[in-house]
Order: structure tokens, then sequence, then C-alpha cells
């Protein structure tokens, strides 16, 4: 039997796993119906998805505690290092297993909005199906397939365990599963995608990367010794430049004690637009910048709303990809940056200069050591957060107030056996004291914000949705940017008198 380890992180996720703060991610996608779609097409599309057989990695892995005398004779012990021994001998571990044979009718479901369903009720059938944690008597994931959305579109949603998946990896393996031609059919779900056939491709790439060695061990202690160097230069005294010494995040009411309830806001933001304003920002400024001073513009807003407007700024934690050392089809590759939202600053021209200032600022912090030293200071800075998880003082330990992502995706429109994807809403993970999580990822000319949030401390997290929204105008507006759709009505004018010279 095939067994595979699990990292450091991919043991935090497990271990935080909690009723009130579960640790899966998921995924909430939309689809146009093909073109002469039947009405039973979501049925034969359910029974199609049922009887594709589980094959790519790690949707065919469980978790199981081992005992050292399962592996006796194989190299696997010597892999996963000293924390397998407890006096001197072996003692058992977890690891994942992979399965011969998944059954898939375990794995999907079938649900049905009243018709004609909105994004409300999606998102409020979503919000439910979210808050269920995975069954670990079987493979970490789940699918949903969801039909009845108005406008001839259905919806699918994912769920999957943080512990297998960071955004990242569960992206490049969709692509797979998609096309960008709306005529090709016959294309797997992801689960049933034949990863030898794409790993054959990616061993003969002129652009494959080669495994970085293991570090010495003199190499490993040097790292953690400046990680441990910088995390204390950061926490003592005042940082500078900008930089953000952990758990400075002012206290606000995203953060408590999180009860189980979950509610989503999505809203779909313009890339073009976003770039533009980044394009106004002297020296430019990246289209993840302009993200982060969006959020900030969008919470200052709703926070004032709420009247409960910190002095301070709010700190998100954004999440940073890591090179791969590996080539393990289960785990995580994430460090992450600490980054100001202004939300102190009134001005809005002002708070996106103070957003990208920020950000870089903590950036070149992430750039200042090596990936791997990087990675030990990260895990550093959270001991005290992981620690308090799964206790009541979670909230009163903040590493940051809330996680903002932005997960890299497809750019071009992308089908699925002929039914168009039109958006990617992100439904990530709540961390333990932080009521509100905001991830975003790519669909096409857009950017599909995932607001998750724990109602109880947030209330109404499609009014941060519309908040966003109006903030590209705001911020279009500070940078003496022209409104869209003027530039549109001067491009057809300008057209239409060349048509009739």
């Amino acid at each position: 039997m095939d067994y595979v380890r699990l990292s450091r992180q991919d043991e935090y996720f497990l271990d935080s796993d909690t009723v009130a703060a579960p640790t899966h991610i998921g995924g909430l996608e939309i689809y146009r119906l093909p073109a002469g779609a039947g009405k039973d097409f979501i049925q034969k599309l359910y029974a199609y998805l049922r009887k594709a057989p589980v094959r790519a990695e790690p949707f065919n892995y469980k978790l199981e505690t081992v005992r050292p005398e399962q592996v006796r004779g194989q190299s696997f012990l010597g892999r996963l290092g000293s924390g397998t021994l407890r006096g001197g001998k072996p003692r058992p571990f977890r690891a994942w297993i992979k399965l011969d044979k998944v059954n898939v009718d375990e794995q999907i479901y079938l649900h049905a909005l009243p018709r004609p369903g909105g994004q409300r009720e999606l998102g409020e059938l979503v919000a439910r199906l979210h808050v269920n944690r995975l069954d670990r008597s079987r493979p970490l994931w789940e699918m949903h397939l969801i039909e009845g959305l108005e406008g001839g579109r259905y919806a699918v949603y994912t769920k999957l365990h943080h512990s297998q998946f960071d955004g990242k990896r569960g992206v490049e393996l969709t692509q797979y599963a998609r096309s960008t031609d709306p005529a090709e059919r016959g294309l797997p779900p992801v689960w049933a995608v034949d990863l030898n056939a794409v790993r054959a491709r990616a061993a003969k790439s002129p652009t494959r990367k080669k495994k970085t060695p293991a570090p010495s061990t003199l190499q490993t202690l040097a790292s953690w010794g400046t990680a441990l160097q910088k995390a204390g230069e950061l926490s003592v005294g005042k940082p500078e430049g900008g930089k953000i010494a952990p758990y400075s995040a002012p206290a606000s009411i995203l953060n408590g004690v999180l009860t189980a309830r979950r509610r989503l806001g999505t809203v779909s933001l313009s890339t073009e637009r976003m770039k533009a304003i980044g394009a106004a920002v002297p020296g430019g400024a990246t289209v993840n910048e302009v993200l982060l001073a969006v959020c900030g513009g969008a919470l200052r807003r709703y926070l004032k709303d709420q009247r409960a407007l910190p002095k301070r700024p709010l700190i998100a934690a954004c999440p940073v990809a890591r090179v791969r050392t590996d080539d393990s089809a289960a785990g995580n590759a994430v460090g992450q940056i600490l980054v100001s939202l202004g939300t102190e600053v009134a001005d809005p021209r002002r708070r996106l200069l103070a957003v990208v200032a920020s950000s870089r600022a903590n950036k070149d912090l992430m750039n200042e050591l090596d990936s791997d030293t990087y990675q030990n200071y990260t895990q550093l800075s959270m001991v005290p957060q992981i620690l308090a998880a799964k206790t009541a003082f979670a909230h009163k330990v903040l590493n940051a107030n809330l996680v903002i992502s932005n997960v890299p995706g497809p750019r071009e429109t992308q089908y699925v056996n002929g039914a168009r994807v039109e958006a990617m809403y992100a439904t990530s993970l709540l961390l333990a004291g932080q009521a509100l999580n905001i991830t975003v990822s790519n669909s096409g000319a857009s950017l599909d914000m995932g607001i998750l949030a724990c109602p109880d401390l947030c209330p109404s997290p499609q009014k941060i949705a519309v908040c966003a929204g109006e903030e590209i105008d705001i911020l279009e507006r500070a940078m003496r940017l022209e409104p869209p759709a003027l530039v549109a009505g001067r491009r057809r004018k300008a057209a239409s008198r060349a048509k009739r010279a």
C-alpha cells in the first residue's frame, strides 16, 4: 500500500479544524448551458459524473493513522524524520493512503434551486453546504451539482480540504478538465484526469524545473536561526520602512469567537479597469495592489456604516504561492505577507498610495529572505495563533484581521463540454477568530470575488461586495480617470465618423 507524508502546514490544517472553523476550502463555478441543451441536461451530466473513475491524486487519498509495523522495511519512516519517534522507538503517525477505488456516489451530490433561482438563493445554499466538515472516513473532497439557476445556467460547488490543496494547486488541476474550444467534448471531471499522461508530457517539457536538493542540517539550522532573528526584530521595537510586525492588528468586529454559521457574498470586478487604476499610480501598481486598496475602501465604508471602524488600519494576511520543491500530489506551498489596508485614511487616493506602499514594503521583507527562511519565518510568526486556534481566546491572538487572497486563474474564456464558465467564486476558510475571508480568482476579463463571513460577527457580506464594486468608481474618480462608459461612447462616435468618411 502507498503512503504519502504530510507536511507541517498540512498537519496544521488538520489539527486546527473545528466545528466553528473548519479548514476546508471551496469553489463556486457558474456555467451557461450549451446551445441546444435539453431539459434533461443536468440529469445526464450528473450520471456522467457518477461514472467517472477517480484517478487523479489526491482525490483518491484517504487519511489514516499508520502503525510502524505497517511500513516496516519501507523507506517511508526515514522520510518522515524524527517526528515519528517516541523514546527512540517508532510511534503511530498520520499519512495519506492511496485507494485503489473510490465510490464516487459518496463524493458528489445533486441539488435544485427553487426556479428561477437567483444569486441570493445560490449563495444561501452554498453557505449551508460550506459549514459542514468533510468526513474523514472518506477522501476529503465533495462536488455539488446545482440546477435551477436563472438565465439558463447551472452551478458547481466543490469542497476540498486545505491539508491537501492550496488555491494555486486547485486551479492548476482544473486546466485539464476545461478547454478554450466550445466545441470540444469528452473532457473528464477533475478527479478523473489521467495524471500519468500529464506527468509524462511535463517530463518532456524543456521548461521543466529541476527538483531542489534538500538542505543540509546546517543549512536548515541557519535558516531557522535567521527566521527567528527577523521575527524578533519586528516583534521587539518599531518596524521600519512600513514593515508590519506580527500581531499588530487592531481589535475589530471582524474578530471574535466564531459560530458555525456562514454567509457568502459575490461580486465580479473588471480587470482592465483595475489595470488602468494601477497605471495611474506614480511608478505603477499591480492589479493585486489595487485589489487590496479596493478591499480597504470597501471595508472602511462597511465598518463606518456599522459604527465600528478602528482608529488603526486593518491588517490583511495575503497568501503568497511558493515554488514547490517536490512532486507530491497533495499538500501546500504557501507563505504570506501582512499588508495595511489603509482603512484609517479617508481620502481614496491617499489610501491607494498607502496600501501600495505597505504591500511593497512587506514584499521587500519577504524578498530579503530566501524561500525556506521566509517559510520558517511565517511559521514562527503563526505559532501563537496556531496554539490558540482551539481555545476560547483565539480571537485575542490575531496575526491579522482577515485574509485576502488572489488566486491566479485562466485569462481566456473557458468551456466544459460546451458549457461556458461565467464566473469562479472562491469559498475559502475562516481562521479561528477571523470572521471574514476575501478570495479572488481570475475568470476571463474579470476578477471574481468570494466574500465568506460568519454573519454573527460580520453580517451581510454582500454589502461588502456592493461596496467593492462601487470602490472601483471611487478610485477612478480619485485618480482622474474617465469612466469606461464615456470612453466607450467616444470610441463608438469616432468609429462612426470614420465609417461615414
